[in-house]
């Protein structure tokens, strides 16, 4: 059983509408992740910024970006987790892809559309949670608005087997610095109520209409402790070695799991 998870969170300051910037910046971004991590976290619209321009949208190509960190995650034997907007059978999805190190990838489609911006006017949303399996351990993967309901996202614990349903949640996000004060403590409450780590990879710099990003990435472990983050307002390559005895640790010790209510999303 791995005792440590190396990861890097990604803080780009998106181009706003524009693929091929953004997927210059990734290469610069990539070049600089060490050796050692294993995962790669970048957030929510990476190629595009979080869009609503439906004229820009009908022109994309089906998935900007996919064949890039396809061959990425190939070439550096890595994980990428990365938020691309795609177009399929005439409709569109925000969806966070999961590539491993084999090329491969699985993908998860958002469940909660940002209706104050009118993304549930364009998008269509995904109706199935995303929990990959790698090397021992169970990432659940959502993107930024998501963070806001807990009912998506509540961990499950099997009685039978005495296992987690995961073990880490994964946010990326485009969420603007006015409402931080919302953000920030909801990624405490989704760690302390799931008994899992919170990874978050946000964005910086202003988008078109002037909106101003934080960033704030960060590693919260299952206490509600902050572990590490980002320098606000910078673009970031944030890496962190997470010590998996601690998630053990904190279970063995409080195992709440067990008491958790069951229930059914429909």
């Amino acid at each position: 059983m791995k005792t440590h998870l190396h990861i890097a969170l990604m803080q780009p300051n998106i181009v706003w509408e524009n693929p091929e910037a953004n997927l210059d910046l990734a290469d610069k971004m990539l070049k600089k992740v060490s050796p050692p991590t294993e995962l790669i976290i970048f957030p929510e619209a990476f190629t595009t910024g979080f869009t609503m321009n439906q004229r820009f949208l009908e022109q994309l190509d089906k998935v900007p970006g996919l064949s890039f960190f396809k061959n990425k995650a190939r070439e550096m034997q890595k994980v990428i987790i990365v938020g691309l907007f795609a177009r399929e059978d005439g409709l569109l999805y925000n969806r966070y892809y999961w590539f491993n190190p084999d090329g491969s990838y699985v993908y998860y489609n958002k469940r909660h559309l940002f209706s104050a911006a009118g993304e549930d006017n364009l998008f269509t949303a995904g109706t199935d949670q995303l929990i990959v399996r790698y090397e021992g351990f169970r990432f659940n993967l959502n993107l930024c608005y998501d963070l806001r309901f807990p009912v998506w996202t509540k961990n499950r614990y099997d009685s039978q087997t005495g296992q987690y349903a995961y073990d880490f949640l994964i946010y990326g996000a485009n969420w603007p610095e006015k409402r931080k004060n919302i953000y920030l403590p909801l990624l405490r409450a989704r760690a302390i109520e799931n008994q899992a780590y919170v990874l978050w990879s946000n964005r910086v710099g202003r988008d078109k209409h002037y909106q101003l990003f934080s960033g704030d990435s960060r590693v919260v472990n299952p206490l509600g402790q902050v572990e590490i983050t980002t320098k606000t307002h910078q673009e970031r390559v944030e890496e962190y070695r997470i010590t998996i005895e601690k998630l053990h640790e904190i279970r063995s010790k409080m195992p709440v799991g067990k008491d958790w209510d069951a229930f059914t999303i429909l």
